[in-house]
């Protein structure tokens, strides 16, 4: 007898596929599908780690940089100290000197304004994330004999949001010349150990070459989230202050903004 004369042998030739068979090609697409969506995840989640970084370098070099610019306008007299007493670990105080926008083309000289700068690290504390912030007070009087207000209210502004230590370096170090009498003096270089502070007395503060300032900086509001560091940005850079190159003689003891 032909197949097609005898209905259910034509039936039973037709195969389908058994539930063991469905469930396992359902379990295989499920796993394929989440394994799409964790690429997709990690992709979308390293484009965001990498814009994240490249914009918190950018922002953090920027500010570095405006305060490395001060800093090597700080030189405005030979005379007049351009590290001021009162700096420590977290607090730059310091004289630069600026020339706003020439709109009507006046001689620099006339625009030129001396102002003191105290630079500010406040560190995290609870849900305050940690932040540089500037004040700065106008000069009244003329060069060397500049007077500052600091009673006055200073005009403040804030630097950058994010700020942390670097590991377990200061924000601001103080460097000096090495001196006669200092172990292993180099009489012309500057000493790598950074003075102590806090820097009360002008004594202190008058002696102060160079400046290095380092922080770690990290996307606003997410510091916890990056305590592995894969996206905070250290940063770090230094100014030295002096107007001549320095002296190996003896008798020069090389003080800041020296022109000999």
């Amino acid at each position: 007898m032909s197949l097609f004369g005898n209905p259910s042998a034509a039936l039973r030739s037709e195969r389908g596929f058994t539930l063991i068979e469905l469930l396992v090609s359902m379990a295989m697409g499920i796993i394929i599908i989440l394994a799409a969506f964790s690429l997709l995840d990690f992709t979308t989640r390293d484009v965001s780690r990498i814009t994240s970084r490249a914009q918190v370098d950018q922002t953090g070099r920027v500010a570095l940089e405006k305060l490395m610019l001060q800093l090597h306008s700080s030189c405005v007299a030979p005379t007049v100290n351009p590290i001021q007493p009162g700096g420590n670990e977290n607090v730059l105080k310091f004289i630069s000197e600026s020339s706003p926008l020439n709109t009507y083309k006046e001689p620099v000289s006339s625009l030129s304004t001396v102002r003191l700068r105290e630079i500010v690290y406040t560190p995290a504390s609870g849900k305050t994330e940690g932040t540089l912030t500037e004040k700065s007070w106008p000069s009244t009087g003329t060069s060397p004999n500049y007077v500052f207000d600091e009673k006055a209210a200073p005009t403040e502004r804030k630097l950058l949001t994010g700020v942390t230590q670097t590991a377990s370096e200061p924000v601001f170090r103080y460097y000096r010349y090495y001196r006669e009498g200092d172990t292993g003096a180099k009489l012309g270089q500057i000493n790598p150990n950074p003075v102590a502070v806090p820097l009360e007395k002008e004594l202190e503060s008058e002696i102060i070459s160079k400046v290095t300032v380092s922080f770690t900086l990290a996307p606003e509001g997410q510091e916890s989230a990056f305590a592995k560091g894969d996206r905070a940005v250290a940063l770090e850079d230094s100014a030295i202050l002096r107007l001549a190159p320095s002296s190996e003689a003896s008798s020069n003891p090389n003080y800041p903004c020296s022109q000999t």
